[in-house]
């Protein structure tokens, strides 16, 4: 099934579960590439929050590196979805049955930077939380596949963003 059909189906929290995935996988991560700062981030990096249950990596990384990087992860074994200059993402074990996602961004970026500061908010405020499972659990209900699903978000995601400074996000769980 493409992962565009696929429907969204969120889980209760499976926070020690979730975080051993992201353990391991950020250390093949690392193997692949040792330089790279590697944060859990998304729904599965917030304890208590209902995700899907697929694991998200944030990859830091210099700018110029970041298509490099995405590729030397593809050959590692990663299934490379996306390719922009700025911004790759791949799965594992692939598109069709993901159970991780992983983000390759320019380390320090706004992109980077975003990303850790929404996760960090939802760590840190009960009613961004409890904001943020209503919008997923609405675009879960409406969306036909995870694209749909993403986007049906965006707009709480900026809006609890607003909330928070960049310079907050301190990037708790960095594995360096």
């Amino acid at each position: 099934m493409d992962p565009a059909e696929q429907p969204i189906t969120l889980v209760p929290s499976r926070g020690d579960e979730w975080s051993r995935r992201f353990t391991v996988m950020a250390e093949t991560v690392r193997d692949a590439v040792p330089e790279a700062a590697v944060e859990h981030i998304g729904s599965t990096a917030v304890p208590g929050l209902a995700a899907k249950d697929v694991v998200d990596l944030l990859v830091g990384v210099a700018a110029d590196d970041v298509v490099h990087v995405a590729r030397l992860l593809a050959a590692a074994g990663f299934d490379l979805e996306g390719e922009h200059g700025h911004h790759c993402w791949l799965s594992s074990p692939g598109r069709h049955d993901r159970d991780a996602v992983v983000h390759v961004v320019a380390h320090d970026s706004r992109s980077w930077h975003n990303r850790v500061a929404f996760r960090d908010l939802l760590r840190d405020e009960e009613d961004a939380r409890r904001a943020y499972l209503e919008a997923k659990e609405s675009a879960a209900t409406s969306a036909r596949d995870w694209d749909e699903y993403t986007r049906a978000k965006t707009s709480i995601v900026m809006e609890l963003l607003a909330r928070r400074p960049l310079a907050e996000s301190a990037g708790r769980d960095a594995v360096r």
